[in-house]
């Protein structure tokens, strides 16, 4: 890929043809130097593309369109095949496919679409089959952008029950790099050595570059978003608190004291010890997998009590939904 940097500003050789090929955004775009949904197009050496079919066709990017380099880079590594788009992807890579490629972004409806999908399978539906192993504080942002409150759900619930959620940490060498691009297409050969369509254009990004005073950590939630994981937090709590302290009950008196003496070292005391009482899921699998069989309880009372532990963790899981809805208007009010 042929990238010039000058004075923080970021140029990519591309061919127009191809980005007009998928891009409503770029599809738009006319010949001649004007400005038309929020990009200016120009000749790189002041000519006309009809007067001059070796011209560069400059494409400056507004702001407003959000074009970070690395976003553009992953874009670009997408339609040369560079990099495959599907489940195995980096959850680094789709998440830069999302933000470039979206509806007020440059606009690749195909790839915005495949790589939505990508990035919500990757996140759990339900309790039974949660996991943590995700880069949580960089999710986030996309899934609240995107809507997907399931993805936000677990993401949440993974930052509350994995993280310290705080704001605080290191900024050096781990920052949002919010640098100008420049995607420059011109004729003839990109630095793969693809060849495509000789009227091909130069598409340019300008932007301020972030001080270090306004880049945002990766790694650090925004006030907001700290706020909403101490809400989550008080909720689990307040709900998982009666549930855990309580030692469960059984149709069996024996089987009933067998949960009387052994609750507090099999149950309580390693809740304790890891914060189990706001991470519900995680202590009531738990609780389902401890060999109650060794300690006194009859069959039928070991399989009814881990069905309505399942039951209670889809109950939490689906409590949640409303825990993280906004405050209406009138409670605000």
């Amino acid at each position: 890929m042929d990238t010039l940097k000058k004075d923080e500003v970021q140029r990519f050789k591309v061919h127009h043809t191809l980005l007009s090929r998928h891009s409503r955004f770029f599809s738009t775009i006319p010949k001649g130097n004007k400005k038309i949904n929020g990009a200016l197009q120009e000749q790189g050496d002041g000519t006309s593309i009809s007067s001059n079919s070796n011209a560069l066709n400059r494409v400056v990017l507004d702001a407003d369109r959000q074009a970070k380099a690395s976003d553009v880079e992953a874009l670009l590594r997408h339609l040369y095949h560079d990099v495959p788009l599907n489940k195995d992807a980096s959850l680094d890579h789709i998440m830069s496919l999302l933000r470039v490629s979206g509806p007020q972004q440059l606009d690749f409806p195909t790839i915005y679409n495949a790589a939505r999908q990508i990035f919500e399978d990757m996140f759990p539906k339900d309790p039974e089959a949660f996991t943590h192993n995700h880069p949580l504080h960089d999710a986030l942002p996309v899934a609240t952008a995107l809507k997907l409150s399931s993805v936000r759900k677990a993401i949440l619930y993974s930052l509350v029950s994995t993280t310290e959620f705080d704001v605080s940490g290191s900024i050096s060498g781990d920052m949002d790099p919010q640098r100008e691009v420049t995607l420059t297409a011109s004729n003839g050969e990109t630095s793969a050595g693809r060849q495509e369509d000789p009227t091909d254009s130069i598409v340019d990004r300008t932007e301020p570059p972030a001080s270090p005073q306004t880049a945002l950590p990766l790694r650090a939630l925004s006030p907001a978003n700290i706020e909403t994981c101490m809400a989550l937090m008080n909720h689990l709590i307040a709900h998982f608190t009666p549930i855990l302290f309580t030692p469960a009950a059984t149709p069996h008196m024996a089987c009933t004291d067998v949960f009387a003496e052994t609750w507090m070292p099999l149950v309580i005391q390693p809740a304790l010890e890891d914060d189990g009482v706001y991470k519900p899921l995680e202590t009531l699998q738990r609780m389902k997998e401890i060999d109650w069989a060794h300690h006194g309880l009859c069959q039928s009372c070991i399989v009814g009590k881990r069905e309505e532990w399942t039951d209670e963790q889809r109950t939490v899981w689906n409590l949640m939904d409303t825990w993280l809805e906004p405050p209406s208007e009138i409670e605000k009010d």
